[in-house]
Protein backbone atom coordinates (compact mmCIF):
# COMPACT_ATOMS: atom_id res chain seq x y z
CA UNK A 1 0.00 0.00 0.00
CA UNK A 2 1.33 3.41 -1.00
CA UNK A 3 1.46 6.10 1.65
CA UNK A 4 1.09 9.75 0.68
CA UNK A 5 2.76 12.42 2.75
CA UNK A 6 2.39 16.18 2.64
CA UNK A 7 4.23 19.08 4.18
CA UNK A 8 2.82 22.46 5.13
CA UNK A 9 4.98 25.60 5.21
CA UNK A 10 4.25 29.16 6.23
CA UNK A 11 6.06 32.17 4.82
CA UNK A 12 7.10 34.80 7.34
CA UNK A 13 8.56 37.65 5.27
CA UNK A 14 10.08 40.74 6.79
CA UNK A 15 8.74 44.20 5.86
CA UNK A 16 10.84 44.64 2.71
CA UNK A 17 10.03 41.14 1.41
CA UNK A 18 6.33 41.65 2.04
CA UNK A 19 6.37 44.93 0.07
CA UNK A 20 8.14 43.19 -2.81
CA UNK A 21 5.61 40.34 -2.79
CA UNK A 22 2.72 42.80 -2.82
CA UNK A 23 4.28 44.75 -5.71
CA UNK A 24 4.76 41.52 -7.67
CA UNK A 25 1.15 40.47 -7.06
CA UNK A 26 -0.04 43.92 -8.14
CA UNK A 27 1.99 43.73 -11.34
CA UNK A 28 0.55 40.30 -12.14
CA UNK A 29 -2.97 41.60 -11.54
CA UNK A 30 -2.33 44.59 -13.84
CA UNK A 31 -1.03 42.38 -16.67
CA UNK A 32 -3.91 39.92 -16.30
CA UNK A 33 -6.51 42.70 -16.39
CA UNK A 34 -4.90 44.27 -19.49
CA UNK A 35 -4.93 40.91 -21.29
CA UNK A 36 -8.54 40.31 -20.27
CA UNK A 37 -9.59 43.73 -21.56
CA UNK A 38 -7.82 43.05 -24.86
CA UNK A 39 -9.56 39.67 -25.25
CA UNK A 40 -12.96 41.23 -24.47
CA UNK A 41 -12.36 43.99 -27.01
CA UNK A 42 -11.38 41.47 -29.68
CA UNK A 43 -14.46 39.36 -28.88
CA UNK A 44 -16.77 42.37 -29.23
CA UNK A 45 -15.20 43.19 -32.62
CA UNK A 46 -15.74 39.60 -33.81
CA UNK A 47 -12.02 38.81 -33.97
CA UNK A 48 -10.34 35.57 -32.95
CA UNK A 49 -8.95 35.15 -29.45
CA UNK A 50 -5.22 35.55 -29.05
CA UNK A 51 -3.21 32.67 -27.69
CA UNK A 52 -0.47 32.86 -25.10
CA UNK A 53 2.21 33.91 -27.58
CA UNK A 54 -0.01 36.63 -29.04
CA UNK A 55 -0.75 38.08 -25.63
CA UNK A 56 2.94 38.16 -24.73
Amino acid sequence: MQRLQAFKYELVPDGHQERQMRRFAGSCRFVFNKALALQKERYENGEKKLGYAGLC
